[in-house]
């Protein structure tokens, strides 16, 4: 563990106040691009499921490299420029759907936005690209007594935001919700100036904390494999098997972004409680059952009470798992460190994601293939935690300094 955690700096809650804003932008705006992609690609336009799974696995491919091109030159080159660059990807992207909706069109959309699906902006979702800078920023903002709480806290706010977004995203046209989409996400771009961004030095790349970044990549690329067989489908899973609408899926999906929102703020009693490994463990088990049960019981109320909570099983532990990997690793490599973790977890992903797409494709031909992700992401998750376990069981996290604690 590196020396140079125990920094005792003050948290900065002004910034914060600015960065949880201009994320409350990004959030709306990915909330409502979650919900009308979807349905542009399956509804409107009648692609097919098999396509929307390969735009779903490129665009992931794609937030997996900006990802890390972006974390390596937050720590080489600069915070601001680097974070105005990728949060500026996400309304290009949207701009691009309110002026075409031709195949090619809608693909480059994706990739340059992240339209991946693979869950919430912290889990590499839609315009996730910025998740590794935006994660760095907060914890260079935050005293590590304060750290895991304001993870949370902003998770919570963000994940609020993109729930009224995905409401907001059942009304209107669809390129009416892009058309609003874009804007919200110019109005993130112009309030980055009032965060405050340590400046860095250009320097040689290095990678010290090699070790701790490999396990952690490892883990998440097993993570990132079950999230992309089946997050990108839960909302395809409601419109292929119970035929739901839009003006039903936005509510649907509003109320699972909150429940989701709501349980992040646990994730600081989860620390106190249980620690990081015990809270992934315990966290993340609950969501392997409820993988089994979604496709066998195929019954509506059913359906929408596992599609409610599993998000949140997901999410909860996240804050703490952010910030146990921040203590291991060193300070000047926290952007590459964020950058390599998306990296490896949304490529897995994108891989899920393309199996999962013809799967989803051939449920009128055989109606057990939608069966086959959900019991393959339980089988992959399981063998993730045991892999945590195996890696993290010794870790214990550093005590708090005497500037932190504010004595």
């Amino acid at each position: 563990m590196d020396k140079d955690q125990g920094d005792g700096r003050a948290t900065d809650t002004r910034s914060l106040a600015f960065l949880a804003t201009l994320r409350v932008f990004r959030s709306v705006s990915a909330g409502m691009i979650n919900v009308a992609f979807p349905f542009l690609v399956l509804t409107e336009l009648h692609l097919g499921a098999d396509l929307l799974g390969l735009m779903y696995a490129s665009a992931t491919i794609a937030t997996a490299l900006l990802g890390l091109g972006i974390g390596i030159a937050a720590d080489l080159i600069g915070r601001r420029v680097t974070f105005v660059v990728a949060l500026a990807l996400l309304p290009l992207s949207a701009f691009l759907v309110v002026t075409s909706t031709s195949v090619p069109s809608l693909f480059v959309a994706a990739v340059v936005g992240g339209i991946s699906a693979t869950g919430s902006l912290s889990g590499g979702g839609v315009g996730g690209a910025a998740q590794p800078i935006q994660s760095v920023l907060t914890t260079e903002l935050t005293s590590r007594k304060d750290r895991t709480r304001y993870y949370s806290l902003l998770a919570f706010i963000s994940g609020v935001a993109s729930a009224a977004g995905a409401y907001l995203g059942g009304f209107g046209g669809i390129q009416e919700v892009f058309a609003i989409a874009a804007v919200l996400g110019v109005a993130s771009v112009l309030i980055t100036p009032l965060v405050k961004m340590e400046k860095s030095a250009r320097r040689r790349f290095t990678l010290k904390s090699g070790a701790a970044i490999g396990k952690f990549s490892l883990t998440g690329m097993l993570n990132g494999l079950s999230q992309g067989l089946i997050t990108p489908f839960l909302i395809p899973f409601f419109i292929l098997l119970y035929s739901v609408t839009r003006q039903q899926m936005n509510v649907y999906a509003a109320a699972s972004g909150l429940i989701a929102s709501f349980a992040l703020l646990l994730a600081p009693r989860i620390e106190r409680k249980l620690g990081f490994l015990r809270g992934m463990i315990a966290t993340r088990g609950f969501s392997v059952a409820l993988s089994v049960i979604m496709p066998l019981v195929r019954l509506l109320p059913v359906s929408l009470f596992i599609y409610f909570v599993l998000p949140a099983t997901r999410v909860m532990a996240l804050p703490v798992q952010q910030a146990a990997m921040m203590d291991m690793v060193s300070e000047r490599e926290r952007g590459t460190a964020f950058g390599i973790n998306q990296t490896t977890r949304l490529v897995a992903s994108s891989g899920g994601t393309y199996f999962s797409g013809f799967e989803f494709a051939a449920v009128d031909a055989d109606p057990m293939a939608i069966d086959y992700p959900f019991a393959l992401y339980a089988i992959v998750l399981g063998l993730n935690l045991g892999l945590y376990w195996w890696f993290f069981r010794r870790y214990r996290p550093p005590p708090v300094t005497t500037a932190e604690s504010g004595k």
